[in-house]
């Protein structure tokens, strides 16, 4: 029987856990911080100009006659603030984020993302999630695991976490991620059918890969335990939704909690690939995105010093809606950056403006690399100390986005 940490351990759902049993290990670098770095993928291209519209744009207008969000009016949008002379709005539905922003919590990174004319969801996820350009060579790891790894954390701990039922790419090649989608359901798989090549391997321990399996167990335990204890005390009065991202941001947050030495994690929301009929899709989709990343932060509120959530997305939208009253795949999208360190209140990056001959094949450029917002992240929050060794192709050049 073949065990390795990743296949030992899974899960697959919501639940809350606040303590932690001790004897848990908690694998540190000497100079890392106690920050929590969580990094969110709007799976499926987020319409950047849906998401902070430069609403009162004449070539705005004219591309998106029926989608368009409006600078007044009933349903008008919530305005954020100028870049490049360009007045911007959120979306009407993004209420609970405009209250962050105003509040300095929440800043907009606008004209992001790959420059590359591949429109393929998977290949420019691929990119992002490895942490590389179009054009540049392969990398085998995810960007996450190698700033992970650069600090020295290692084997034997719970620090870094995709809430979903399989590593996140972006976590590829860190010796301790695990998929955690379910608090209820963490366990060691396969234990009932294989006990008995478990009991044999915590029984002999004799060399390292035994040893790992043990530590493995016993982590699994721990935090079992954990679960156990907090199911039956705690509970949470953060106001999540039914939604598909409240469940594993509950999970999260559950996890936080619980001290188990959390340093970064990964969570998914899909749903943004709007080909048609885009205002009802991106109106849930912004509703759900909103409230749930709300009740996360507000769920946190004891980590909330610690605690800086960062989003993503492949790439935006045509910025010319089609004959179906949606978006194809386009190019520059947008970046959120929530909490902790981010000088928020303020759209960051350079606009490059929506007239013919600004536009990248007919669709908004990209003019900050989103690997800016991420390498100033672990930069500035998270200790980092080499950028090469996270974007090994990246020339630095910060934002001024966090402190």
């Amino acid at each position: 029987m073949h065990l390795t940490r990743r296949s030992l351990l899974t899960a697959a759902s919501t639940s809350a856990l606040a303590t932690v049993a001790p004897g848990l290990t908690i694998a540190r670098a000497a100079g890392a911080t106690n920050n929590i770095l969580v990094a969110l993928f709007l799976r499926g291209g987020s319409d950047g100009l849906q998401l902070a519209a430069p609403a009162g744009d004449q070539n705005y207008i004219a591309a998106r006659p029926t989608i368009r969000i409006q600078s007044s009016g009933a349903n008008a949008g919530l305005g954020i603030g100028s870049l490049g002379g360009t007045d911007f709005y959120f979306h009407p539905a993004l209420t609970e984020l405009k209250a962050l922003y105003d509040a300095r919590t929440l800043a907009v990174v606008h004209a992001t993302g790959v420059v590359t004319e591949d429109r393929s969801h998977f290949t420019v996820q691929d990119f992002m999630e490895r942490g590389i350009a179009d054009g540049e060579p392969a990398l085998v790891t995810g960007w996450l695991a190698r700033h992970l790894n650069s600090m020295g954390a290692g084997a034997g701990s719970l620090d870094a976490i995709s809430t979903g039922p399989a590593i996140n790419t972006a976590l590829v090649g860190h010796a301790s991620a695990a998929a955690i989608a379910d608090t209820n359901s963490f366990s060691v798989r396969g234990a009932e059918a294989n006990s008995q090549a478990i009991r044999a391997i915590v029984a002999a321990g004799s060399n390292a890969y035994e040893q790992s399996a043990i530590r493995t167990l016993n982590d699994v335990a721990t935090v079992r335990a954990a679960l156990r204890a907090a199911n039956s005390s705690t509970s949470s009065t953060a106001e999540y939704t039914n939604g598909d991202l409240s469940a594993p941001l509950r999970t999260l947050a559950a996890l936080i909690k619980a001290n188990i030495g959390v340093a970064a994690a990964t969570v998914d929301m899909g749903g943004w690939d709007n080909h048609q009929a885009l205002v009802p899709a991106f109106q849930g989709r912004a509703t759900e995105l909103s409230r749930a990343l709300n009740a996360f932060w507000n769920d946190l509120s004891a980590f909330q010093d610690r605690l800086t959530i960062v989003t993503m997305t492949e790439f935006g939208r045509r910025f010319q809606e089609n004959a179906n009253q949606g978006t194809d795949h386009g190019s520059a999208a947008v970046m959120l950056a929530i909490g902790a360190g981010v000088t928020g209140g303020k759209i960051y990056g350079a606009w490059p403006g929506l007239a013919a001959n600004q536009l990248h094949s007919g669709d908004l450029r990209v003019t900050t690399d989103y690997r800016q917002v991420l390498a100033e992240l672990v930069v500035k929050r998270h200790a980092e100390t080499s950028v090469a060794a996270v974007f090994p192709t990246l020339k630095y050049a910060p934002l001024g986005l966090f402190s």
